[in-house]
């Protein structure tokens, strides 16, 4: 049995690593934290945020938060000033010098570094998403480190480059700005020349010393077929000596500034913005990191113990005649794969001659449903399968107590070196319970044969 929880929205997911960075050299006082959190609900995650939304209320962290959220909208503002400022210059590039326009080299001009950006961008995107979010991170928290960094700099920026690069965010999220950015540029620049080819008088047309004038006149017309599908008029005039040739060529000229600047960069504005808003409530917490284990821990010690309690009795209790009859048979061989990461399977050799098998984490009410079927049909040998690396808990001796069967075995995963093994068995000795089994190999276990 899997246990699958909602995701974290990114601005919960933020301020939780935030208050890790935080409690990374001092933990803080957060006894009306834990009791909140405790109240919030049995599942973990929803325990961890809700303790990280206390504490980033008491130390101030959601207000270094909303001035982050400040800081961007004016880092857009800025942006859009550049945009400007690119766009004028993207102009004067397309009208060149004089009064005489070679239309076709303009818009090769333009269509060509934007190609090459967007290419490069997806190349970008595809390769090296992993080495970018790093590099963002990286440059981030050299950001934070600097001392004259403002406080909310310091405290909120190395979390948020963290969340972003946790939800395979952080590629999408600048490609995104990178593109609004020279969508506006485009868009800019098409209006800064419809307002010049308005005002003032210029000559468009296309020159070639060694190309047939043809060749270029069908070259314009080809490079019209997008901006006339999508409803923007590019008209391509037949005759150069005809008197509305550069009127007809300056709509040309605009259509394309739109459909070959602006529109690719605004679509590609908007795939960014709907990846952003498919993850932005996905996040996930690695709960194998040891701060995360230690607050799980903590709150294992501090829940109530009166449902586990109750199955405990409950299994204690005699055995209804039909559940010994289907469960106890010599040899039936239940496996339990308690509190393992999803990335850790379970022996294939096991699986094949359990009886059956489940996968628990930490929710109360999976537990629950996993002890009942125990106590219905209880197995003559239960195998549970604990992740090695973590440290044992008031959660796992509960649940070793609650599921006792016939006879009960612990198997440590991955293969545990001398110091984990050793204290595992030190801590069942220490709990009273040194009867029980731990084998350090799968292929150790015996498994005996009905």
């Amino acid at each position: 049995m899997s246990s699958r929880t909602d995701g974290i929205a990114l601005p919960d997911l933020l301020l939780t690593e935030a208050v890790k960075d935080l409690e990374a050299d001092t933990p803080l006082r957060d006894d009306a934290a834990l009791a909140q959190a405790l109240a919030a609900g049995e599942e973990r995650q929803t325990r961890i945020v809700q303790r990280a939304r206390r504490l980033a209320a008491d130390t101030g962290l959601d207000r270094d938060l909303a001035r982050l959220r400040d800081r961007l909208l004016l880092l857009g503002l800025a942006l859009a000033a550049l945009g400007m400022v690119l766009a004028l210059l993207v102009a004067m590039a397309l009208l060149g010098e004089g009064r005489h326009i070679n239309a076709v080299a303009a818009i090769a001009l333009l269509i060509a570094p934007n190609v090459v950006g967007i290419v490069v961008w997806a190349l970008l995107t595809v390769l090296g998403a992993r080495s970018q979010a790093g590099a963002f991170g990286r440059a981030v928290a050299a950001l934070a480190r600097w001392r004259r960094a403002p406080q909310h700099v310091r405290r909120v920026w190395p979390s948020a480059a963290r969340a972003l690069d946790a939800q395979h965010l952080t590629t999408w999220v600048l490609g995104g700005l990178n593109h609004l950015l020279w969508a506006v540029v485009y868009t800019a620049a098409a209006l800064l020349l419809w307002a010049v080819l308005a005002f003032s008088a210029y000559r468009l047309g296309w020159e070639t010393t060694i190309l047939a004038p043809q060749t270029l006149h069908d070259a314009a017309q080809a490079i019209a077929w997008l901006p006339e599908h999508i409803g923007l008029p590019a008209p391509v005039p037949e005759d150069l000596d005809d008197p509305d040739a550069s009127r007809l060529l300056g709509y040309w000229l605009i259509a394309c500034t739109l459909a070959y600047g602006a529109l690719p960069r605004l679509l590609l504005a908007m795939l960014c913005t709907a990846v952003w808003w498919r993850r932005r409530d996905a996040g996930r917490l690695d709960l194998d990191e040891p701060y995360y284990r230690r607050l799980i821990a903590r709150f294992e010690a501090l829940a109530p113990t009166r449902v586990l309690d109750a199955e405990h009795a409950r299994q204690a209790a005699p055995a209804p005649a039909h559940a010994a009859a289907a469960g106890g048979e010599p040899g039936t061989l239940v496996l339990i794969g308690f509190e393992l990461p999803q990335e850790l399977a379970l022996p294939a050799a096991l699986l094949e001659r359990a009886a059956w098998s489940e996968r628990v984490d930490g929710g109360l009410e999976e537990r629950e449903a996993l002890l009942r079927r125990i106590a219905d049909h209880p197995p003559a040998r239960l195998l549970m399968a604990c992740h090695a690396p973590s440290t044992p808990d008031r959660g796992t001796l509960r649940f070793i107590e609650a599921a006792r069967a016939g006879s009960i075995a612990l198997l440590l995963l991955p293969a545990p070196d001398a110091a984990q093994l050793a204290r595992w068995r030190d801590w069942l000795a220490a709990c009273g319970s040194g009867d029980i089994t731990v084998h350090a190999d799968a292929g150790a276990v015996l498994i005996p044969h009905g």
